[in-house]
């Protein structure tokens, strides 16, 4: 019998995308599904995409829904190779989550977040007959200049000051999907920071979540204690991915997945949850707000605070995040709750599990989620 999926996904094997399949697959929407894995063999991506499943905790009885049929061998930088695949044709919505979420220069950004994903959204409104085509980009892409809390849709267009190369691709490309495709049936959700799983903690994946452990290890950061930072836990984002793929009617084209201004945290907030859950006193009375500049004097004792780590790469990051923990940049999210989604878990209420699930890995070795 011949598999006639109609729900394509591609960044299965990435941190959101395998919380949305581990959702998917314990519901009959997962015999509906089709995913794009860079792989020789489907055998091998099958075993990529059940990788990250059993990191979600997803039972080896679930995992047995998953079938050779469900993969399609390729990426976005050959799609001309599988755009032809005879399951393509029955394709009605698509997750669009595949991307290099590198926070380093990788060469791979602009052709595979710009280049890669026009060349997929043109092969597939061509081919098939959309229904939604639904692309994670970052609530992050408004650039340094935006008002505070950060208003859904907002676009400064050319004015953009971008943070990295990897939210100017995300910026770009939903400026060129838009221009170049005005008839595909286009939503863009924009995720805040995606840090750790409510039950799962680190274990799905350590991605940012290292930058609290450095705060906390130098015991000092170029912000204040009392910031707030707008996080949102990796099955929030996949639970609100599934409510914008698959209700019927959404009153918008673009949505911030975010904790808001009443569901963010401050830092010193989950610095007290992350002590409280290890049995460490908070570190509000040693804690010291100091400069890049003045953080970088003391490098030589990374080693010995950190553990084994790339002092350059840990200053690029204290610099970027510490850059944006001090603008308190937080983003509204009223669209999404309108829509019926339930508000955000707080980082304060699950940064324990993060941290419980931290022990034994090495902060270089978190890091590398997030400096490919």
């Amino acid at each position: 019998m011949t598999y006639l999926p109609t729900l394509l996904i591609t960044g299965g094997t990435g941190f959101v995308g395998g919380a949305l399949a581990a959702r998917l697959i314990q519901t009959p929407r997962w015999d509906d599904c089709l995913f794009l894995v860079r792989a020789p063999h489907r055998e091998d991506g099958l075993a990529r995409i059940a990788h990250v499943l059993r990191r979600h905790h997803v039972s080896e009885e679930l995992l047995d829904r998953l079938h050779l049929e469900q993969i399609i061998c390729g990426d976005l930088n050959n799609v001309d190779d599988w755009k032809d695949d005879p399951r393509i044709a029955s394709i009605e919505k698509v997750l669009s989550s595949a991307a290099i979420a590198s926070f380093g220069n990788h060469p791979s950004i602009w052709p595979t977040n710009v280049d890669g994903v026009l060349a997929m959204a043109h092969a597939l409104h061509q081919r098939c007959r959309l229904k939604r085509f639904l692309h994670i980009g970052t609530a992050m892409a408004c650039g340094r200049r935006a008002p505070l809390p950060v208003p859904e849709g907002y676009d400064a267009g050319e004015d953009t000051e971008h943070f990295l190369e990897y939210t100017a691709s995300k910026h770009e490309v939903e400026r060129r999907l838009r221009q170049e495709l005005p008839d595909l049936p286009l939503v863009v959700a924009r995720p805040s920071i995606v840090v750790g799983h409510t039950h799962h903690g680190c274990e799905p994946s350590g991605s940012i979540y290292w930058v609290f452990r450095i705060a906390r290890a130098l015991q000092t950061f170029p912000c204040e204690l009392d910031q707030k930072i707008d996080v949102i836990p990796v099955d929030y984002c996949a639970e609100a991915l599934e409510l914008l793929l698959e209700k019927p009617q959404l009153q918008h084209t673009e949505y911030h997945l975010s904790a808001g201004e009443e569901n963010s945290c401050s830092f010193e907030e989950i610095d007290a949850a992350i002590a409280q859950a290890v049995g460490q006193p908070p570190m509000r009375s040693v804690y010291k707000k100091q400069s890049l500049e003045e953080i970088a004097k003391t490098q030589d004792r990374f080693k010995a605070l950190l553990g084994p780590c790339n002092r350059r790469i840990v200053l690029r990051a204290i610099r970027t995040y510490g850059g944006f923990a001090s603008m308190g940049m937080l983003f509204q999210n009223q669209r999404l709750l309108d829509e019926g989604m339930r508000p955000p878990q707080r980082l304060a209420t699950y940064a324990g599990h993060c941290e419980r699930t931290s022990r034994g890995h090495l902060i270089a070795e978190q890091m590398k989620f997030d400096y490919k």
